[in-house]
């Protein structure tokens, strides 16, 4: 990895969590895309040193490696080309991570970043069951009873929810205020009325288990809510903003790993005496395709970098989730056109790339919903 825009320490951290990925994680892909499952042994791993996913931006003095937005987006880039249902396992603690960060007290912060940053999991329960991509209309409730707030509602798509020891839960304070009565709190794991209701199997991604969650008049300490009250939907958007950079570089890592299986089979797929990469139409698919994935970590790198100095940076960041999710999609064709036959072998990765892709690209807002954001900050809207 020669590129000039990383120095030679961020060069040195994907080689770090390359060579980790190769030895720990790649061994297993085949298992946990059989299983749905990430094994229990390599979790008690990816929580700890060399990986340490969930303590990735907790801060220092929580005990956490308080890596930079670039640094995280590198990680993410590595663990999207080794095993991409590991990027929403980073992404989760990232959201949960920055929810405390932007919005929690002294002691919120270091009585659950400390947690996290020993290797607890957190999951991020935003979207409501009939909403979805519109929280403003969210009906999950929150009412106030003397020192606690009674939880009620349905929450769907919530990632890693059957291994979470903390949940940031969004609800409503009032209804009629829409965004403006969406608060965030804080529910640990065995509080009474939260239940796994249906886990959302997908086509792809294996190993991410994403679950509808019933919420049962869950009572949560009024010191659990995060931030005032109506300030969660904020709250919540500015995370994504955050974390949507680091999921782009994931899709870029996967895409990576497509080309590079494409670039493989074609100069060792042989017909009539010549590998087939010797031919134009198969040349210029991998050429296309490598073009936007280069243009697409570009694009995230420019966001990481924003994200680094300033919170403004909706538009690079949206314009970045797009394209990338759109390069994915391309690579992951590509691959699949070059193999021919040999795409839908489970003995090879290409089927296993295009399920993950297309299972992946609407994570934390589709393709169209990034374009809105992005129309939205060009126009002034």
């Amino acid at each position: 990895m020669a590129w000039t825009f990383y120095t030679d320490e961020q060069k040195q951290l994907a080689e770090r969590y390359r060579l980790a990925a190769r030895e720990h994680i790649a061994p297993r892909v085949r298992e946990v895309d059989e299983n749905d499952r990430l094994p229990q042994n390599l979790l008690e791993r990816l929580v700890k040193p060399p990986f340490s996913l969930t303590a990735l931006s907790v801060p220092k003095k929580f005990g956490g490696l308080e890596m930079s937005k670039v640094d995280v987006c590198i990680v993410a880039e590595e663990m999207g080309y080794a095993l991409p249902c590991l990027v929403p396992f980073l992404e989760i603690a990232q959201l949960y991570t920055h929810v405390l960060k932007y919005a929690g007290t002294e002691n919120q912060q270091k009585r659950f970043l400390e947690k996290l940053a020993t290797g607890a999991k957190g999951c991020y329960a935003l979207t409501d069951e009939g909403p979805g991509s519109d929280p403003t209309a969210m009906k999950t409730t929150a009412k106030r009873d003397g020192d606690f707030f009674v939880l009620r509602g349905k929450k769907r798509l919530i990632t890693f929810a059957d291994i979470a020891d903390l949940f940031a839960i969004f609800a409503t304070e009032d209804p009629s205020l829409g965004a403006d009565g969406i608060s965030a709190f804080i529910v640990e794991k065995g509080t009474p009325g939260l239940n796994l209701a249906y886990h959302c199997k997908a086509l792809g991604l294996m190993g991410h288990r994403a679950w509808d969650m019933d919420i049962e008049d869950v009572r949560v300490p009024v010191e659990n809510r995060i931030g005032e009250r109506g300030d969660g939907l904020r709250l919540a958007f500015k995370v994504l903003n955050k974390t949507r950079i680091s999921l782009s570089f994931g899709y870029v890592g996967l895409a990576r790993a497509a080309i590079e299986k494409a670039v493989e089979f074609a100069r060792t797929r042989v017909v009539q005496g010549r590998p087939i990469s010797e031919h134009q139409a198969i040349s210029f698919a991998i050429a296309d395709a490598a073009i936007k994935v280069e243009a697409a970590r570009l694009l995230a790198y420019r966001a990481a970098v924003l994200s680094d100095k300033t919170d403004r940076h909706r538009k690079e960041t949206s314009m970045a989730k797009a394209y990338a999710a759109e390069a994915l999609i391309d690579a992951v064709n590509v691959e699949n056109r070059v193999l021919g036959g040999y795409g839908g072998d489970g003995r090879y990765d290409a089927e296993r790339h295009l399920r993950d892709a297309y299972s992946w690209i609407s994570a934390q807002g589709t393709i169209e919903v990034q374009k809105v954001i992005a129309g939205r900050e060009i126009l002034g809207g």
